[in-house]
């Protein structure tokens, strides 16, 4: 077991962030002190040994590979400049450590105060450990319906520039604002919510079947400075499997013809109840058996975004393929947007169910033939 060189900061990030892992334990930072060019008069500190760190999975951005890294000297006192330095710290995910807002959170996080190195014997988790069940998936906190904000709102008026109805995001899909969550993982205040649910039973034939949360993703709102977490434009609640669910699935189960099979929730938001969204440019293996269970007789019709072509022709193969010569009316027609659109949302509703019929009109194109990798997908 080895001797840690700040156990009140290794246990303080144990509690607010779970599992921290030790990389160079017992090691002594190594650095030299040198004049700042950018700043007459100030220094700047160049390690060539950075000893001692603690990894853990940054809570701003939802990242599980352990990727935030933060020195044992992280709040300890400068002995130059006597202030304790909470900076040092990194995301190696989405630097986070580079917002403000980010560093102010973390600060708070260990707002317990740091005392001085002194040695003890800690335990590192071992891949042997037991297995912990995992969390259930829970909205974050303070959700202000999207129907609520006045009509100058970034958020709302981002929504309506766009096309969108509110009352139908509110009313068919339950988007809202999270207005402030500091305990939800990844941090998503100022984004707007949008939960995923599924069936409880993923493969009942009930189209009124009980929901269950799946997860949830947290758009950015352009014009509206997130308060803490990460600047990418879509963030996903951890413990999120994209791969097990279909946004949208519940409603398309209680609609009747053409399924649409788009990339994100803005697109199902487009087209409506009957559109269901892989989060993303391919198919996983539950989302196929869904889509094959749920939509039998049912015409399929693949749109992904114009830049996604090939994509969006494996996922017609496998859909063919996987339908099989199974009855009624299965087909899986791939359908370009309209000139100049860049995705489904960037359309209107109208010009979708055009596109989508007239492709419906054409011949059916002949199917792939089963590979022996293919053969027999059902």
């Amino acid at each position: 077991m080895p001797t840690l060189l700040n156990p009140t900061l290794f246990h303080q990030l144990q509690a607010q962030f779970g599992e921290v892992r030790i990389s160079n334990a017992g090691q002594e930072q190594i650095a030299l002190r040198i004049p700042d060019p950018m700043r007459p008069g100030r220094f700047i500190t160049q390690p060539s040994q950075r000893g001692e760190q603690y990894s853990c999975s940054c809570p701003f951005c939802g990242d599980d590979r352990f990727r935030l890294y933060v020195s044992y000297l992280c709040g300890e006192r400068d002995p130059a400049t006597g202030n304790r330095n909470y900076r040092l710290w990194c995301c190696q995910n989405e630097k986070c450590h580079q917002s403000e807002a980010n560093q102010q959170v973390f600060r708070s996080r260990l707002s317990l105060p740091i005392g001085r190195r002194r040695a003890c014997r800690a335990a590192i988790a071992t891949p042997a450990a037991a297995p912990q069940p995992p969390q259930p998936i829970t909205l974050p906190e303070n959700l202000l319906p999207i129907t609520a904000l006045p009509a100058t709102h970034p958020a709302a008026a981002y929504l309506v520039q766009r096309g969108f109805d509110l009352e139908e995001l509110y009313s068919i899909w339950n988007i809202s604002l999270c207005d402030s969550c500091m305990q939800c993982r990844p941090l998503v205040p100022n984004r707007i919510i949008i939960p995923v649910y599924k069936p409880a039973q993923m493969f009942s034939a009930t189209p009124d079947a009980a929901l269950t949360l799946g997860g949830w993703q947290a758009r950015l709102v352009p014009g509206l400075e997130p308060l803490a977490g990460s600047a990418a434009k879509y963030l996903s609640a951890e413990g999120m499997q994209k791969a097990e669910l279909l946004y949208g699935l519940h409603g398309a189960m209680q609609t009747t013809g053409p399924v649409y099979v788009v990339e994100g929730p803005t697109d199902c938001w487009r087209i409506g109840p009957g559109a269901v969204a892989l989060f993303g440019k391919t198919l996983s293996a539950t989302q196929k058996l869904l889509l094959v269970h749920h939509f039998a007789g049912r015409p399929i019709i693949v749109m992904l975004d114009p830049d996604a072509y090939e994509a969006a022709q494996r996922v017609q193969d496998e859909l063919y393929l996987a339908r099989g010569a199974s009855a009624g009316e299965n087909r899986v027609v791939l359908v370009d947007l309209p000139p100049g659109r860049e995705d489904p949302a960037d359309c209107t509703r109208k010009e979708i169910f055009a596109v989508a019929a007239e492709a419906l009109r054409q011949p059916a194109r002949p199917g792939p033939k089963p590979t022996a990798i293919q053969h027999g997908v059902a």
